[in-house]
């Protein structure tokens, strides 16, 4: 993706007639030698990062049931999951209430 990205790099020109990478006349933008080395750079640090979450710290068995080794995580999201359960609601309006303070002007002649 990095690659690809360095490889789109132009500089600004002004407006050419037609396509610009295509036909007779044209202009391929010249990639220096520092971008390459920054692309493969990147491409390598992409690797190593793929490479380290693809194998994990902890293996599947060690993994399972970990917060209830810890403890207070758990019961602070225990908690958290029974406030979210007790939390009120505001009461029911009926939009005639809603609308109630639209009447006060009104009056028969």
């Amino acid at each position: 993706m990095q690659l690809t990205r360095v490889l789109q790099y132009f500089k600004k020109r002004p407006k050419w007639p037609g396509l610009m990478r295509a036909g007779k006349h044209r202009y391929l933008p010249v990639i220096s030698p520092s971008q390459k080395a920054r692309a493969v750079q990147a491409l390598i640090r992409e690797e190593t990062n793929v490479k380290i979450l693809q194998n994990p710290y902890l293996t599947k068995e060690e993994e399972y049931g970990y917060m209830k080794a810890l403890g207070k995580p758990q019961e602070k999201f225990e908690r958290m999951k029974e406030a979210k359960k007790q939390k009120k609601w505001p009461e029911d309006i009926s939009l005639k209430n809603y609308l109630e303070h639209l009447n006060v002007t009104k009056s028969w002649e």
